[in-house]
């Protein structure tokens, strides 16, 4: 057990701080999950053939900031030819590649699909935006295939903070 503190000026280099406190100062603040401003904001819908778009926005994971600034697509895998599968459309947070990225998990086929569990560990912690149903043998996603889940706190959720701004 330690004691942590901060954050204070350093004198001759006693004090040295890095991303994770920082990150993790930020994380006690505001919660994960998208920023909601706009309704758009990260929002999942179909692109042409089998991929589907990502609206710009942002969001916060773990004291850590993520923007995506303009719409991105994302391809999916062909479909099965026997069973359907459901995507997960997820905003990951890596601290092996010190990075934060939009990215598909790939569900998988079967008569009666769910979608892919999310990752929650140390190095890893992704945020689920969306699940997409990927009809068998489908050449195109439509929207009715795709689940908006940035609203729902146990996959994403909204930010959050301690601080209320003031606005004059």
């Amino acid at each position: 057990m330690a004691e942590k503190y901060g954050f204070f000026n350093s004198s001759g280099g006693d004090r040295v701080y890095d991303a994770a406190d920082f990150a993790a100062y930020f994380g006690s603040l505001v919660s994960n999950g998208v920023f909601y401003m706009a309704t758009t904001n990260l929002q999942v819908s179909p692109a042409i053939g089998l991929a589907v778009n990502v609206a710009a926005g942002s969001a916060w994971i773990n004291g850590y900031r993520y923007e995506n600034t303009d719409v991105l697509n994302m391809p999916l895998t062909t479909a099965n030819g026997s069973n359907p599968r459901i995507d997960r459309i997820v905003i990951r947070l890596s601290q092996i590649s010190r990075s934060i990225q939009l990215a598909v998990v790939a569900g998988t086929p079967a008569a009666t699909p769910v979608a892919p569990a999310l990752t929650r560990t140390s190095d890893v912690y992704e945020l689920g935006i969306a699940d997409v149903l990927v009809p068998t043998a489908a050449t195109s996603i439509v929207a009715n295939n795709i689940t908006d889940t940035r609203l729902n706190t146990g996959l994403c959720g909204l930010v959050n903070s301690l601080v209320s701004a003031v606005y004059e």
